[in-house]
């Protein structure tokens, strides 16, 4: 974990290049969103990773991104049901992820559905302090309802490549703490949007190494998301020695 980067969603421009969150771990080599992933993210100095979770229908809280499994859902699986239909080390247990980042890397939060927030959260709770995560979602309510569980939490708001109606009032419903815009979202104006209202964003998912650049000397950009953690780190050692002789 480089500059000794903490959760705190600030716009970018600052001293340092934005965070560097490895989309699902890294997973160059390792299956994604798996403790190897985890591991791998910390060892070549990625600021935080990303993660997805889900619920097992024997009430297991599992990282797994997609919501079908060999075209069986996961939350009518059990968890070891999940695993048997993924690769070796995929859909690892939360807490077991948890356990191991604590303190050693950030941890971005997705939540993919309702009805398991609490469980979530208290699982946070239990390993990582409100300034070692971020809690992100698609889905508004979802937000709200991680702000009543856990009212320091920062929360961010997914954004999908697609127009986005309503934004403002989506952003007071789920007490969104900064924007997660797509990487294509960039020219629409939203990133002129955020600015007027001073809201910091975590932009995905960025691999393009143009793109990359870009994103990481923009100055609303507080967190770059990337398949490319590698890439990306190398690009903002560049921007960080930039700024530091400014």
């Amino acid at each position: 974990m480089r500059h000794g980067a903490t959760a705190v969603a600030v716009p970018g421009g600052a001293s340092t290049a934005p965070l560097v969150v490895a989309h699902r771990g890294a997973w160059g080599i390792a299956p994604q969103n798996s403790l190897r992933a985890l591991e791998d993210g910390i060892a070549i100095g990625c600021d935080a990773i990303e993660i997805d979770v889900r619920r097992t229908a024997d009430g297991r809280l599992v990282l797994v991104h997609d919501a079908r499994v060999r075209l069986r859902t996961v939350n009518r699986l059990e968890h070891h049901q999940v695993q048997a239909r993924m690769k070796v080390g995929q859909a690892p247990l939360l807490e077991d992820v948890l356990r191991r980042a604590a303190g050693r890397i950030l941890v971005d939060i997705e939540l993919k559905e309702d009805g398991y927030v609490e469980a979530v959260m208290n699982a946070v709770r239990r390993h990582l302090t409100p300034d070692q995560y971020v809690v992100t979602s698609f889905r508004e309510s979802i937000l709200a309802q991680v702000r009543e569980h856990a009212p320091d939490a920062q929360t961010g708001l997914l954004l999908a490549p697609r127009p986005h109606r309503d934004l403002e009032q989506r952003l007071q419903h789920a007490g969104a703490s900064f924007l997660a815009p797509h990487i294509s979202l960039t020219r629409t104006g939203l990133f002129s949007w955020a600015a007027e209202r001073g809201l910091a964003l975590w932009v995905w998912t960025v691999n393009d190494r143009r793109l990359l650049r870009a994103a990481l000397n923009h100055p609303r950009v507080a967190a770059v998301i990337t398949d490319e953690p590698e890439r990306a780190l190398v690009l903002s050692r560049v921007v960080d020695t930039v700024d530091s002789r400014r």
